[in-house]
Formats: structure tokens, sequence, C-alpha cells
């Protein structure tokens, strides 16, 4: 039996081990036994999945024949690596997970690319004029699921939401944008060969009352306009080509100014918002299973058309510390999967509302 290692064990990387379940000899590797994940792993070490040269000593010892991830940032740049040392199957180069993993160099990678948004990257609060006008987003470089993510609208906010960034900041540094107003969209791709083989944007509603885009629900179809997404669909293969993602999934986050695109975020790996379950519902097309497929054997099924049936994924979410609720609904849900059981204490995210479990719903 094969050995696919994976790295993490937490909710969006549960989708990942039930796929592999019963396939593979599994292999999973995280900081802590601590995730959903960890009851799929036939084998377990906890190992910081950010240090390279641990997660590429245990791969080659234990003669890995994958390495793979969903749904976190911080695990790409490590596959990346480790298959790229071991000469093994992988979608996209360190370099280009290196990239995507850190705001300040995919900004600065995509800067003359269409939808690209303004920024400066600072270490410090500057003594002069800012580069950029408020309304500014302020971030962590290199952090992820919105973490440490606010909105300052003059230089008297700045210099908290600063602080709080770098709080989340594992090299310190902050990134400054301008906060682009208008509605937030996402889109799924999947890129062969370097052509984008699958698009499809969807809607994407956050948290009105928290900065960062902290989502809500995902829905299907998306509600822009033709030339809108036409117009996304050109951000998004630019975007492709000028960062480099050759192969896999990728996943967008993307605002709009009323026909006009700005990137948010794109990372070279599934959400981890578990899409890929709401487009297989809605459309019949499983992107997971493909990736898988494509991975293994270096195929990937070209969709040439397909259908989308409106349909939700909607998050369970409450705030951080609080004691879990048995969920309750009026409806039953198409597809339901919650990640406490009651009476577990919500773990701390991104600090303000956090994912508890979802819904899926076809929408009549």
């Amino acid at each position: 039996m094969k050995k696919f290692l994976v790295l993490g064990i937490g909710n969006a990387q549960v989708d990942l081990y039930k796929k592999l379940h019963g396939k593979f000899e599994i292999h999973g590797l995280s900081n802590t036994k601590e995730g959903r994940g960890y009851e799929y792993c036939d084998y377990f070490e906890c190992i910081d999945i950010t240090e390279l040269d641990k997660v590429l000593d245990y791969a080659r010892n234990k003669e890995i024949d994958y390495v793979y991830s969903v749904g976190s940032d911080v695990a790409m740049p490590t596959v990346a690596f480790v298959c790229e040392q071991l000469n093994l199957p992988h979608f996209v180069s360190y370099n280009t997970a290196k990239v995507c993993n850190n705001k300040a160099l995919f900004r600065n990678e995509l800067k003359k690319v269409y939808g690209a948004v303004p920024f400066q990257v600072i270490k410090a609060i500057p003594s002069g004029e800012l580069d950029l006008t408020y309304p500014l987003i302020v971030k962590p470089v290199d952090s992820q699921g919105q973490r440490g993510v606010s909105t300052a609208n003059s230089d008297d906010d700045l210099s908290e939401c600063f602080d709080f960034a770098k709080q989340y900041s594992r090299t310190g540094d902050v990134i400054l944008e301008r906060k682009v107003t208008g509605v937030e969209i996402s889109v799924n791709a999947y890129v062969k060969n370097g052509e984008v083989s699958f698009f499809l944007p969807s809607d994407r509603e956050a948290w009105e009352q928290f900065d960062g885009g902290i989502i809500h629900k995902h829905i299907l179809p998306v509600s822009i306009s033709d030339n809108a997404i036409s117009n996304v669909k050109r951000l998004v293969e630019e975007t492709v080509l000028a960062i480099g993602i050759k192969n896999g999934p990728a996943y967008f986050q993307i605002k709009m100014e009323q026909d006009t695109p700005y990137l948010i975020e794109v990372t070279p790996r599934f959400d981890g918002c578990h899409m890929w379950n709401l487009i297989e519902r809605s459309t019949g097309v499983d992107l997971l299973d493909n990736a898988i497929e494509h991975l293994l054997n270096s195929d990937f099924l070209t969709v040439e058309y397909f259908s989308v049936k409106p349909a939700c994924l909607e998050f369970i979410c409450q705030p951080p510390g609080e004691i879990f609720n048995s969920y309750q609904s009026s409806s039953k849900p198409g597809y339901l999967e919650l990640y406490y059981s009651p009476g577990d204490t919500i773990k701390r995210m991104n600090g303000k509302m956090e994912k508890c479990g979802f819904r899926i719903d076809l929408v009549k």
C-alpha cells in the first residue's frame, strides 16, 4: 500500500483524510494531537509542519510516496519543498508556494497584474506620511484565516491596528492595503499545465460586524454581471500566469467595485471552507477527487461543461471561549458536519467568530 503524508490534522484536512482512508497508509504531522484528522492517521508524529528539514527527514525515513494538504497556507511551502527534494509528484514549486504564503511577496509579484491592490509593507509605524490614503486594511504578512486583520480609518487607528496585526505575524512585518469597498466573491479554479481548466466564482457573505472578511456563507451561483465575471476570469488567468501556478487547485478572494475586480488573496490550494463539497453538490464536479487523481497519475479530468444548481454553504459559528451549543435548525440540512460536541469549549482561531461546523443546502 502506498504511503500518503498529510500535513495538518485540522478541520480542513479532514476532507482529505476521508478521501484517502482505506486506500493508502496514512501518515499525519502536526504540532499537536488535538485535531479531528488525528483519528484517520495510521501513523502520526508531533512535528511543526513549518519546519522544512524535520518534515523532509520524516518523509525520507518513512519512504513516503505522496505529500499533500488542503486548507492550510502554512503547509503548502513545506509540501512543495519536500516533494522537490525527494522528487515526488507535486503541483507548484516551492518558490510559488512561498510567495503565496506571504502577502508582501505576492503583492509585490502581482503589483502590475490586472486587479492589483495598492499596498505598503511596514515594520513600524512610519514617522512621515503613508504612501496610501485611508481607509486601510491592516494585516500580518504571513497569517491565515483572517487572523490579525482590522481596518484603520485614521492615524489614531493605525497604531492599534498595527499592534494587533503584529501579534499574528511570524516575521513581524505588517502590510497596509487600500480598503476596497464592494461585493466580495470567491473563485475556485483548477489549473492544468498552466491553463485554467475549471473556473467557478461564488458569492461570499462575511460577518458584517467584523473586519477581515470572516466568512459566514458561500453561495452559488455568483450574482455579479456577465461583464464582471469576464473581468474576474481575466484576473484569475493573469494571476495564475504571473505567480507560476502551473497545476492544481487555486483559490481566490476578490472584491468587486462595480464590474472591476480587485485581488484580496490567492493561494495554490483548496480553500479551508470545504468549497469542493459545495461545488460537487451543485455541479457534480468533485474537484478534490480529481486533484488526488491528478497528483497520483498526472491526469485531471478537464471539465468542458457543467451546470450550477443554486446552493449555499453556511458556517455554524460562535465566539471563542463559549461552550458549544447543540445545533438546532427549523430545516433539515442537505449535509451537516460539526467540529464540536455539545459542552466543548470553542477554540480561539480568528478571535472573533469561530467556525463550529457547516451545512450545505441546495436552494429550491
